[in-house]
């Protein structure tokens, strides 16, 4: 690990750091919560955008929080942690417990939870017809899939965890589902005019992020046979990064695109990421990717890898 600053020595999370990279959260929810207030249509819709970022960047904090180290001090990953999962829609320990066996397993595709069911896809053609009209339309049908059949649905939460853990998750996905019942019931029509919108165009900028992490990627298959985990170093070529101007990745994504270094070294606050140098060469552009992907059928960029399509991403 090289680093490009003689100052960055001390890759620790610090909490001055943290609160630092709150600031432009902050001003984006206020602004879009003001703007979202007006009559004129161009106003609101300009503040739900700004919203759907700021959604955006919560689904990216619970992931920090979930890793312990975005503040120093547990209790501070875990509070804000709920906050982000909450306002994600994520249940913060499901999504702690089942995205710690994803860095356990990257590299193998069905010892992953995230991508074990990218193996075998649906050999329905009404199913492929849809998946493809949602992949050509940008409806995020797969964040979706992933985000309920990872961290909601307690059947195969339960494959994954010890009884302990699975208790703590099923008591706190229970807790999850009751408050946003609870506010969907005394609040529809204020969370159906401020907030659902810039939720629902968030869900569409986080599929973008999270397809290029590990979709289309040649992977092994265990078949089943007892394997070892990859070490983090070696789950770099199971991984993909992706690169945009330097401001808008450390300040506006905290560098969650800089997903190879994140997977190399996964104890380093994601502020500190761009410090590091994995020696690769920083592709994709995210517009060539973009490109490049959607150019795809649905079924053959998320069920299918380089090897079998031939189309390096």
């Amino acid at each position: 690990m090289k680093e490009k600053k003689s100052d960055q020595l001390n890759f620790e999370a610090k909490n001055s750091s943290a609160f630092y990279f709150l600031i432009i959260p902050v001003l984006l929810v206020v602004s879009g919560w003001f703007l979202s207030f007006s009559f004129n249509i161009y106003l609101y819709w300009t503040g739900q955008l700004i919203l759907s970022v700021f959604f955006l960047q919560t689904f990216i904090l619970l992931h920090e929080c979930a890793h312990l180290n975005f503040f120093k001090t547990r209790i501070l990953n875990v509070i804000f942690g709920h906050l982000f999962g909450g306002l994600s829609l994520i249940p913060f320990y499901s999504w702690q417990q089942m995205h710690n066996l994803h860095h356990r397993w990257t590299g193998w595709r069905d010892k992953d939870p995230t991508t074990e069911t990218t193996i075998t896809p649906s050999k329905s053609k009404f199913t492929h017809f849809v998946i493809n009209l949602a992949w050509w339309l940008f409806i995020p049908l797969f964040y979706l899939s992933y985000k309920l059949s990872n961290y909601w649905n307690l059947f195969k939460i339960k494959r994954f965890v010890n009884p302990k853990k699975y208790k703590k998750v099923r008591f706190q996905v229970i807790v999850y589902f009751v408050v946003y019942a609870v506010l969907g019931y005394f609040f529809w029509g204020f969370l159906m005019r401020f907030l659902v919108p810039a939720f629902a165009i968030s869900l569409v900028w986080k599929e973008l992020v999270i397809m290029t992490q590990h979709s289309h990627v040649e992977m092994p298959i265990s078949t089943n046979d007892e394997v070892k985990p990859f070490s983090y170093l070696e789950q770099v070529k199971y991984t993909r990064s992706f690169y945009l101007n330097t401001f808008v990745s450390k300040y506006f994504l905290f560098n969650f695109n800089l997903h190879e270094a994140h997977h190399a070294y996964p104890g380093i606050p994601a502020y500190k990421l761009s410090y590091i140098d994995l020696n690769i060469a920083h592709a994709p552009m995210f517009l060539k990717w973009l490109y490049n992907a959607k150019s795809m059928k649905g079924v053959d960029y998320i069920f299918k890898t380089t090897k079998q399509t031939g189309k390096h991403i």
